[in-house]
């Protein structure tokens, strides 16, 4: 196993770092956060990695910290969920921010990279809710990851559809009263929701 690589960076473009170790130039790959945090070369660092091995070819992915590597591990492990796909992931989230989106089953979040589609996003939040909690555990503590307006809102419309609304007037009250009371709670929302759609 291939858990990290120490040596001088050779070359640093967007989408391609080699690093020089051992007289061999290694290819590593790197969602775009740790590629900026990476020194210039011809300094020298240390990559954490995963060897991701194909019948067609070997690659590695690169991190700078543990929980961005435990992030790809966990995104990786979901079917049809691919060592580019992940690093497209991380490139627009932080190992802390895609925690947050998966406790909180916040779809409109993630569906909101590009290259993510909604039965993407969806099949991600069902298959990591409770893995997402051990990345969440080293990236700081479970009570500071604070419910999501989105998360709230997609509660409220469902509870509102389960009670005889529509869809679409079901969205229109939950965001008219997310709109007004944006830190409130699912309780308070569903409370002044229920008042407007006169259930």
């Amino acid at each position: 196993m291939l858990d990290h690589i120490r040596g001088k960076l050779v070359e640093k473009k967007a989408g391609r770092t080699v690093i020089e170790a051992g007289g061999l130039g290694l290819l590593v790959r790197m969602a775009i956060p740790a590629f900026l945090a990476l020194p210039e070369p011809p300094e020298e660092a240390v990559i954490l990695t995963r060897l991701i091995i194909r019948e067609e070819s070997w690659e590695i992915f690169g991190f700078l910290t543990e929980a961005e590597r435990e992030a790809f591990d966990i995104l990786t492990s979901v079917s049809r969920v691919g060592p580019r796909l992940a690093l497209t992931i991380l490139s627009s989230l932080e190992p802390r921010e895609l925690a947050q989106i998966l406790i909180n089953q916040d779809l409109a979040g993630l569906s909101a990279i590009k290259g993510i589609g909604s039965k993407t996003a969806e099949r991600l939040l069902v298959e990591l809710k409770e893995k997402a909690v051990r990345l969440a555990a080293m990236t700081g503590p479970l009570d500071a990851l604070p419910q999501r307006p989105t998360q709230v809102l997609e509660e409220v419309v469902q509870a509102l559809i389960n009670l005889g609304g529509s869809r679409s007037e079901a969205e229109k009250v939950a965001s008219r009263v997310l709109k007004a009371q944006p830190d409130a709670d699912f309780a308070s929302v569903i409370k002044e929701a229920l008042k407007i759609f006169n259930i």
